[in-house]
Order: structure tokens, then C-alpha cells, then sequence
């Protein structure tokens, strides 16, 4: 029955307009479950973007019957308090660890999300993916909730399927500009981006740190994170990350690859105008 009541929820996977409710303070206490609302799972829930995810779920009131907090086996044990309640993080890779989950947010980089969340779409989970991993996925819907909330029309709670959200830069990027597309239809566009440190992660924001007490101490800075010093420099070219014995490229979200993932949302955007006239 649960599960059944679960597929005719779609209202909650609808974007929510801007300027809504009013944000409740971080230390709120949510006083009862909604029996109605979807079982949830966080995937990365000891990192930067998943202790935001959960800010983000107590400032917009979401409504949730259940909450289950998942990470690496590394992380699994740990304990959050959230909302007044206490959860002990789980190992996203133990059996079961998707059963009965309605929606499951990665936040943990594309490889977990490339290993992990086939696991969770067989369990019948809605995956929202935060990462790179299914952007350029043609069967995989990229979405900005404000510009193509069409693409996902048929993604349905327990029926299992992966939604893929651009990076930061091309969604605050389109939310602007394709309005005035829409309307007056965009030739060219001349765009500079300037990436975060934190989309490293938050032992890329913990070294920052760090090499900013270190260059104004005068030593020299800490590089187990980056492959060079990143305070005080602007690095014309990608600045790499040491991570388990192999190089990933920090800025992975080059120019080109901004240019890509928005061709991708506006054809989808024309396709759709296409169908509605027909």
C-alpha cells in the first residue's frame, strides 16, 4: 500500500515557485513526520553539499515520513542530530540500503554515483544527481526545476529513475537567459565562470583554509588536496586534485562543457515546442 500511495505523489517532485514559503531557522524542530510525504535518502550526507541538502530541507519545510542518512564505509557510524531527531550515518554500499526509499539525492561525486545509484533506481528510488556523472546521459533528463521542469513529466515516485542537475554555473547561467531566448531567441553568449574551491569538496575548503593561515605565516602552503597553491593565486589553466593515488581535474566543468550541457537543455527546450504545436 505504501508503495502504491507513493506513485501518485507527484506533486512532490514539482518545482516549487520562487520567493515561496519562508525559510524556518536551522533550529527548528519538526514536530511530526508527514505520513504522505516520501521516504528520503542523502547520499553523502557527512560532506559539504549534503549537510546543505539538509539546511535546504528544514529551510523549505520538505515533507518527509523518513530520512536516512548514507556515506562511504569510512563515514558509516557517525552521528547527525537533524531536526531533533538522531540518525546514525549508514554504508551506502551495505544490502538494502535503497529498500523502501522514495528519493535519493547524491552528493557524493561521480563515481559513487555511477557505482551506487543503479542500486537505488532498482529499489524504485527517484535518484536526484548532483554530480557529472549523467549530465551528458541522453537517457538521463538534465534539469533546472525554473527552465525545463517539462523533461521529468514522467519520472514517478517508486517507479525508480535518475535526474541529473547541471552545474552551478550553467543553471544560474540558463535561469537568466533563457526567458529572454524564449523571447527574443539568444545568438551569442560571452561567458566567464569562476570556480569554488568547495567544489572539491570539504577537505578542498579545509586545505584552503589552511593555505591561507600558512601563506600569511610565510610558510609554505599545504598541498594534499590541490597539486599547487591555490590562495592567492589565479590559475590560468585547471588546477588538479590528489586523490587515491590518481590526478582528477578540479575545474571539470571547463567552458566547453557549460556550452554542451546547455545545447543539451535548450534542444530539449525546442523539441518540446516542437510537440506542442504538432
Amino acid at each position: 500500500m505504501q508503495a502504491a500511495a507513493a506513485v501518485h505523489r507527484p506533486h512532490l517532485l514539482a518545482a516549487s515557485p520562487l520567493g515561496g514559503r519562508a525559510s524556518r531557522r536551522p533550529s527548528t524542530v519538526r514536530m511530526a513526520l508527514r505520513e504522505d510525504g516520501p521516504s528520503v535518502a542523502i547520499v553523502g550526507a557527512t560532506g559539504a553539499v549534503g549537510q546543505e541538502f539538509l539546511r535546504v530541507i528544514t529551510a523549505r519545510d520538505f515533507p518527509y515520513r523518513s530520512l536516512r542518512l548514507l556515506a562511504s564505509e569510512r563515514s558509516a557510524g557517525k552521528r547527525i542530530d537533524f531536526e531533533g531527531r538522531d540518525y546514525t550515518v549508514q554504508d551506502l554500499a551495505a544490502p538494502g540500503a535503497f529498500d523502501g526509499v522514495d528519493i535519493a539525492l547524491f552528493s557524493a561525486g561521480g563515481s559513487i554515483s555511477r557505482a551506487h545509484a543503479p542500486a537505488a533506481v532498482a529499489s524504485g528510488a527517484v535518484v536526484v544527481d548532483n554530480s557529472s556523472a549523467y549530465r551528458m546521459d541522453p537517457d538521463v533528463p538534465l534539469v533546472i526545476p525554473e527552465v525545463n521542469p517539462e523533461a521529468m513529466a514522467d519520472v514517478r515516485l517508486g517507479k525508480g529513475a535518475i535526474v541529473a542537475n547541471p552545474n552551478c554555473s550553467t543553471i544560474i547561467c540558463l535561469m537568466a537567459v533563457t526567458p529572454l531566448h524564449r523571447h527574443a531567441k539568444v545568438k551569442r553568449m560571452v561567458v566567464s565562470t569562476y570556480q569554488a574551491a568547495s567544489g572539491a569538496g570539504a577537505a578542498a575548503m579545509e586545505e584552503l583554509k589552511l593555505q591561507t593561515r600558512e601563506v600569511l605565516e610565510g610558510k609554505p602552503p599545504t598541498c594534499n588536496i590541490f597539486s599547487q597553491q591555490v590562495i592567492t593565486s589565479i590559475p590560468c589553466a585547471h588546477v588538479e586534485l590528489i586523490s587515491y593515488c590518481h590526478k582528477t581535474c578540479l575545474i571539470y566543468f571547463s567552458f566547453c562543457s557549460m556550452l554542451l550541457i546547455y545545447f543539451r537543455i535548450m534542444h530539449l527546450l525546442l523539441k518540446m515546442a516542437i510537440m506542442r504545436k504538432r
